[in-house]
């Protein structure tokens, strides 16, 4: 009764946390975005000219189609224009990165309960130029035993033009993080720029 309980405040929670990401403020009477606010689905300038259209939770849905988990899990987005202490320890935690100034989108797929070590995390860079320094820096600085009692034994990352994505699980779950990067791949219509 206790583990039933507690996966249902689990989902209500993640369902909170995704109905506050898709909050948008209104557009200004002339039909402008209010100054100081971006589309998550305008890309950056990419210097190579690829960019993965939509939005990263979008995106990370995509992924998670071609290459289904047997757990229930969520996408949620995180913002990173909110710079107090705890969205600061959220971001690190999915993410291995202290701030998010060279990022402008984020989403993570993880699962519901933690008793599995997956977590699945697109990231939007402000420049294409980064995405590789950046998807190394989240793959050294990620913790792959953040859960209790399990650990991710494999931790990729990849990236297409100003998207990286990151992948962290235990191989007994019977997936690989390659494919996961393949199952990008296919949202990409394209080969990754880099596989690390």
């Amino acid at each position: 009764m206790k583990k039933w309980i507690a996966l249902m405040l689990t989902l209500a929670l993640a369902m909170s946390l995704s109905a506050c990401s898709c909050a948008k403020q209104p557009d200004a009477p002339d039909g402008t975005k209010p100054t100081g606010t971006t589309d998550p689905t305008q890309t950056t300038g990419s210097s190579n000219g690829k960019a993965l259209p939509g939005t990263m939770e979008e995106n990370i849905n995509r992924i998670m189609e071609n290459n289904p988990v047997e757990f229930m899990g969520v996408a949620i987005s995180v913002d990173v224009k909110d710079t107090s202490e705890e969205n600061l320890w959220t971001l690190k935690n999915y993410t291995g990165l202290d701030s998010a100034e060279k990022l402008t989108d984020v989403a993570v797929y993880e699962p519901m309960t933690g008793s599995q070590a997956f977590s699945l995390v697109l990231a939007r860079v402000t420049d294409a130029a980064n995405a590789e320094t950046v998807a190394r820096e989240m793959k050294e600085k990620i913790n792959p035993g953040k859960w209790i009692c399990v650990q991710a034994d494999q931790v990729m990352a990849a990236g297409y033009g100003d998207t990286v994505m990151f992948i962290m699980l235990d191989s007994q779950l019977g997936k690989t993080a390659q494919s996961y990067v393949d199952a990008f791949a296919k949202v990409c219509g394209s080969k990754p720029d880099f596989s690390l």
